[in-house]
């Protein structure tokens, strides 16, 4: 299993001189299989780092549609999904109004929209996924490779504190002993108060899920727009203390090949 990390920046794209290390592209992910299937979830801005690898005809499943996660799609018009897939439903007709005037002048191009009830197979890879606390909903996933048993979680999104511990107990369970965790960390602890409620975590509550499923290793990402390079640096040595394999997303060279 290969796992490419297209954008890392949360809410909304950013770019400056004091971004370029993590990026400014809103988060999109792929997942290969070792025969070459594709996974793509969601497709922020960073999309477009991703669509040089993307064949056309392939399987995207979104975590939400909120703006940032959808926002890539115009750029992917090459290589367009022949399934895009929502769990909860609705992802069609939610797509057609971004694909129409006066927001976007090209429509919406030809694809099914399936509403999965159970975990969906690609090729080498098996899709599941688990609702996690945000406004307007949204749900982690899990992409298992059953033959090499590496498996990774995406859970961008999410609010931590505002899941109940029977909520919580069933992420860690969702996500147990996965080789890499991809957890939402938007703010840094001292900064979560003043902004509980708007479905973001904290680095401490990344590094908390990791220990708690057993991850092997922890990408925290979903970067607050404003965050400049030197305060995720920073914020990175602050995580590495705590376990061991916490890297802060980049969106430049975030490669991950398990299990191969």
């Amino acid at each position: 299993m290969k796992v490419f990390l297209g954008g890392a920046r949360g809410s909304f794209p950013v770019s400056g001189a004091d971004q370029m290390r993590y990026g400014g592209g809103t988060f999109s992910l792929l997942v290969e299989d070792r025969e070459g299937g594709q996974v793509l979830i969601d497709a922020g801005s960073g999309a477009r780092r991703l669509k040089g690898r993307l064949r056309p005809g392939g399987t995207a499943f979104f975590t939400h549609t909120h703006l940032d996660h959808l926002i890539g799609l115009p750029m992917l018009a090459k290589v367009w999904p022949q399934r895009l897939l929502l769990p909860r439903g609705g992802l069609k007709e939610i797509l057609a109004r971004v694909f129409s005037p006066p927001v976007w002048p090209v429509k919406l191009p030809a694809a099914d929209f399936p509403v999965p009830v159970a975990p969906v197979e690609i090729g080498g890879l098996r899709v599941n996924w688990q609702p996690v606390a945000h406004p307007d909903g949204c749900v982690s996933y899990r992409v298992d490779e059953p033959a090499t048993g590496a498996s990774v979680v995406v859970a961008t999104d999410l609010e931590w504190q505002m899941m109940t511990p029977r909520a919580q107990d069933a992420f860690a369970l969702f996500a147990r002993g996965t080789d890499l965790l991809v957890f939402d960390s938007h703010y840094r602890p001292e900064e979560y108060a003043a902004h509980k409620g708007w479905g973001h975590s904290a680095w401490t509550d990344a590094v908390e899920a990791a220990r708690r499923t057993g991850a092997r290793k922890l990408w925290l990402m979903h970067h607050a727009p404003g965050r400049a390079d030197a305060e995720i640096d920073a914020m990175g040595v602050e995580a590495a203390a705590l376990f061991s394999g916490a890297v802060f997303a980049t969106e430049d060279a975030m490669m991950e090949t398990l299990h191969e």
